[in-house]
C-alpha cells in the first residue's frame, strides 16, 4: 500500500479576499473561486504551484473566538509548511514582519531550544492568519531514524555514572 501524504487543508474563513491576500504573502496563488451552494464561496489556492490547490477556503466561517487556533480546544491547532534552510526561515521572518504580521520565533523545537524532548529539533516560526489560524514555517527537522538515534543517545547519557 502506498503511504499517504497531505495534499491540502480546508479552512473556514470569514472573507476569501482577506485570506487569499494573507496566503499570497506566503507565495500562494488563487487557482479558482466558485460558489458552493448555500454555503457561500469556495476558493482553491495553490501554495506549491504544482497542485490545483493546497488550501480550500470555505467562506462560511468566523474569526476564532480566542484569536489563536492554538488556544482553541477543538479542531485545527496549526498548519506547518517546510522550507529548505534556517536562512530561508529567517527570510520569512523579515517578509512577514515587514507586512505587519507578528512572528513568534525562530526557535528550535526540541530540548536544545527549550522545547519538548520529543520535538523534531526543527528551526521554526509561528504566526496567525486574519482568522486566528496558526501557521508554522520550519526547516531542518529530524528524520524518524535521526530522532530515534538521538533518543537512544539521551537515554545512554542519563544512565551513565
Amino acid at each position: 500500500m502506498t503511504p499517504l501524504t497531505i495534499q491540502h487543508v480546508g479552512i473556514h474563513v470569514r472573507n476569501i479576499e482577506e485570506e487569499t491576500e494573507f496566503l499570497s504573502l506566503l507565495g500562494a496563488e488563487v487557482t479558482s473561486i466558485g460558489k458552493l451552494g448555500s454555503r457561500g464561496r469556495i476558493a482553491f489556492v495553490s501554495l506549491d504551484g504544482v497542485w490545483h490547490h493546497n488550501f480550500a477556503l470555505f467562506e462560511d466561517g468566523e474569526a476564532l473566538p480566542s484569536g489563536d487556533s492554538q488556544k482553541e480546544k477543538m479542531g485545527l491547532d496549526h498548519i506547518a509548511m517546510a522550507t529548505d534552510s534556517r536562512k530561508s526561515v529567517d527570510e520569512w521572518v523579515k517578509k512577514l514582519s515587514a507586512n505587519g504580521i507578528k512572528v513568534h520565533g525562530p526557535q528550535i523545537q526540541g530540548p536544545e531550544g527549550g522545547g519538548l524532548p520529543e520535538g523534531s529539533c526543527s528551526y521554526t516560526i509561528f504566526f496567525h492568519d486574519p482568522n486566528g489560524v496558526c501557521f508554522e514555517i520550519f526547516a531542518e527537522p529530524l528524520t524518524v531514524s535521526e530522532y530515534r538515534e538521538k533518543t537512544v543517545a539521551r537515554e545512554k547519557e542519563s544512565v551513565s555514572p
